[in-house]
């Protein structure tokens, strides 16, 4: 997995339809960017990404839409959290690499320390959704949402199928 910029034109064309379309820009000093590929449908990249972790968290138990990651230096400490339920479908073309060299150009930060800060919390938070087989679960998830409809965790998640015509239908 890698992190991601997705069109922000295509997100709030999403967001129009359907209200859980995470948002990337907080703001001039808060970002967050997607990251993926979880798995590919035809020529569409399902992405999600990390949610800054809130109290409440800590007593949510992990299930098959809702992942904690854990600061590998300090194995108690939550710092984000991974909702598997609000991922979503994008045109491959609707998508660019971040690059943290430019990390200025998505958001503002009070000092140098903050932005490494920052850029090392994006770094940490990386490696370990890399050492969960976060794409192998996404699709299992998928599956789950269409073969077991009623099932309580598919009925927390996204239509994927209904995002996958938005997206089809945003490209024309």
């Amino acid at each position: 997995m890698k992190w991601i910029n997705v069109n922000e034109a295509y997100l709030d064309y999403l967001r129009s339809m359907e209200k859980r379309i995470p948002r990337t820009d907080y703001g001039t000093n808060k970002y967050k960017p997607f990251f993926g590929i979880l798995f590919e449908v035809g020529d569409l990249y399902y992405v999600t990404q990390v949610s800054h972790a809130q109290p409440r968290h800590q007593t949510l138990k992990q299930q098959k839409d809702f992942y904690k990651i854990f600061d590998p230096k300090q194995p108690a400490r939550l710092i984000a959290v991974v909702n598997l339920n609000y991922m979503f479908p994008i045109p491959k073309e609707q998508t660019t690499p971040f690059e943290k060299k430019n990390i200025h150009t998505y958001r503002t930060f009070a000092s140098d320390v903050e932005k490494s800060k920052y850029i090392d919390l994006l770094d940490t938070e990386l490696v370990v959704i890399n050492s969960m087989d976060i794409g192998t679960r996404a699709e299992e998830l998928y599956q789950l949402k269409y073969d077991k409809p009623d099932h309580v965790v598919s009925k927390r998640c996204i239509d994927f199928k209904n995002m996958e015509q938005l997206a089809l239908q945003y490209r024309k």
